[in-house]
C-alpha cells in the first residue's frame, strides 16, 4: 500500500501531467485546475504545484510555437480574429504583452504558441506570464480550498477579489482600446 506521502507526490505529479496534456489539447480551462488544486492540496502546496504545472504548460506551448514557426502560428491565430488582432496590435513590447495576455486571460495555448513563434526570450516569457497569471490564480485557489462551504467568507472573499481583478482589467483594457482607436482616427 502506498504511504500518504507517496500518494500526495503521485497526485502532484498527476496534476503536472494534466497541465502538460492541457498545453497540447487546449481544452481544459485553467480556472478548473486552480479550483481543483485548492480542493485537493493544502493551499500553499496547491499554489506551488500550480506554478510548476503552469511552467510546464507554458514551456510546451512555447516550444511548439518555435517548432511551428510564425507562418503556421499566424494561420492558427487567423481563426480567432479578436485574439489575433489583440496580439498583433500590441506586439511591439513582447514582455509587457506576455504579462497582459495572461492577465486578461487570452486563450492560453494560442498565446504560448504566439510568443514561441516570435522568439520571445524564454525565461522572461515564463516570468512575465506567471506574473500575469498570479492575480487571478491565487484567489481562485483560495476559493477552491473553501469550496465545501461556498457561502463562507473564506470562499466569497477570494472569489470577490478574483472577480474584481478581472473587472478592473477589463475596464482598463476597454479604456486603453478606446483611446488607441480614437488616436488612430
Amino acid at each position: 500500500m502506498l504511504s500518504t506521502l507517496s500518494s500526495v507526490w503521485l497526485m502532484a505529479l498527476g496534476f503536472i501531467v494534466i497541465y502538460a496534456i492541457k498545453s497540447i489539447i487546449m481544452v481544459i480551462p485553467n480556472s478548473v485546475l486552480y479550483v481543483a488544486a485548492g480542493v485537493i492540496f493544502p493551499t500553499w502546496g496547491a499554489i506551488l504545484i500550480t506554478y510548476v504545472g503552469l511552467t510546464v504548460s507554458l514551456s510546451i506551448g512555447y516550444i511548439t510555437g518555435q517548432k511551428l514557426g510564425e507562418t503556421k502560428v499566424y494561420d492558427l491565430l487567423a481563426r480567432k480574429k479578436n485574439v489575433n488582432a489583440f496580439l498583433n496590435r500590441n506586439k511591439e513590447d513582447l514582455l509587457s504583452l506576455c504579462f497582459l495576455a495572461r492577465l486578461i486571460s487570452l486563450p492560453f495555448g494560442l498565446a504560448s504558441l504566439f510568443f514561441g513563434a516570435l522568439g520571445t526570450p524564454f525565461l522572461k516569457y515564463v516570468l512575465m506570464s506567471l506574473l500575469g497569471i498570479t492575480p487571478v490564480m491565487i484567489p481562485i485557489i483560495f476559493s477552491g480550498a473553501a469550496l465545501t462551504n461556498p457561502l463562507s467568507v473564506a470562499f466569497l472573499v477570494p472569489f470577490g477579489i478574483s472577480f474584481a481583478i478581472t473587472l478592473v482589467i477589463f475596464i482598463c483594457y476597454k479604456i486603453k482600446f478606446s483611446k488607441n482607436v480614437s488616436d488612430t482616427i
